[in-house]
């Protein structure tokens, strides 16, 4: 064996990479960062625009609330001011039924005094008949009773009579 082998000789490239790979390597590595920073800030400047769009619509639900809440208030109040129309409508014309019966009753205790005086009560007692007047008429037609002692018993009713009986009578109400 005393024959020498020749291998031939090849040559292997070096196992470092080239310079430009690892340029081109470094560029997509910081291109690759820049993007992903670029990504984050985008997407941080989106949830800060959904909050303020939450915050801005919150306000906006509250301010309608509110208004709302102040519509409401103003029809409470304004069917609070038609109940008490209705209410003083109410009493006007109750007061007003009253000044017609006390006027009646009046009358008609004058008429039924004229009766009494024409029938020839010599006695000089005077009858008076509470009980055919109403609760509310009986004190009108009291005072009218009362208004007349003094005056002329021949005489008609006087208006001062009825109206003295009538502003007792409005008294009462209040």
């Amino acid at each position: 064996m005393s024959e020498k082998v020749v291998v031939p000789k090849f040559e292997i490239p070096s196992e470092t990479t080239h310079p430009a790979i690892k340029a081109v390597a470094a560029i997509g590595l910081l291109l690759l960062g820049t993007t992903a920073i670029l990504g984050i800030a985008v997407m941080h400047r989106r949830s800060e625009q959904e909050a303020a769009v939450a915050k801005r619509d919150a306000i906006m639900a509250q301010r309608a609330a509110d208004a709302k809440a102040a519509d409401e208030k103003a029809k409470a109040e304004a069917a609070a001011k038609v109940l008490a129309a209705q209410e003083a409508a109410r009493k006007a014309e109750e007061a007003k039924a009253a000044e017609k019966a006390a006027k009646a009753a009046a009358a008609k205790a004058a008429a039924e005094e004229k009766l009494a005086e024409a029938d020839g009560d010599k006695s000089g007692h005077h009858h008076h008949h509470h009980g055919k007047a109403s609760a509310k008429g009986s004190k009108s037609a009291g005072a009218a009773v009362a208004s007349k002692s003094g005056d002329d018993k021949k005489s008609g009713p006087k208006s001062t009579r009825d109206n003295a009986a009538i502003d007792k009578l409005l008294a009462s109400f209040k």
